[in-house]
């Protein structure tokens, strides 16, 4: 594994997200860029939410500009980088420093996901039995319906994280106070 690769080559694959990093020696951060897209794809499109979409350009200019940052590394910088999972590795860690919060905001997001799943199924499977005044309302209802739930799941998350934790807080106060 070298950091001296061929500057073409290198360009060439750093256009496709995770291949650079393969084509440099690293293989676990690569294999996982490549699987992040596939799974962003798959969840947009399969449970109607193609505003993960978004996320794309963003994944795909760090591994852009992580291979080249590599490639820019001195030999000694450059051997001193761990070839890790980007989630996995750290998996053990997360899951014993998970506390109830943690836990609750991962159940409802499965959850919301769920039901937005099984919504858009049901409207889907019952529309053949409607006439077309309802078709129509159905499939606006269906279409938007799934977006201002997560709008407002997505509302409430970004309030709660302003508003903070009130017992951390208190926490922080009373170990302060000793």
């Amino acid at each position: 594994m070298t950091n001296k690769k061929s500057g073409f080559l290198t360009f060439i694959f750093s256009l496709i997200p995770g291949a650079g990093e393969m084509y440099m020696g690293f293989f676990k951060q690569g294999l996982s860029l490549m699987l992040l897209i596939f799974l962003i794809c798959a969840i947009g499109s399969f449970f109607g939410m193609e505003f993960l979409i978004m996320l794309l350009p963003i994944i795909w200019l760090y591994s852009f500009f992580h291979v080249h940052h590599l490639r820019s590394l001195s030999q000694e910088e450059f051997y001193m980088i761990e070839d890790k999972f980007l989630f996995l590795d750290d998996m053990q860690a997360y899951k014993q420093n998970w506390n109830i919060g943690t836990k609750k905001v991962i159940a409802v997001v499965l959850v919301i996901m769920g039901v937005i799943m099984l919504w858009n199924t049901l409207i889907n499977t019952l529309s053949w039995l409607l006439p077309d005044f309802f078709k129509e309302i159905g499939y606006r209802v269906a279409y938007f319906v799934p977006r201002i739930v997560m709008g407002c799941a997505i509302l409430y998350a970004g309030f709660k994280m302003l508003k903070g934790n009130p017992m951390k807080k208190d926490i922080i106060e009373h170990k302060e106070e000793e």
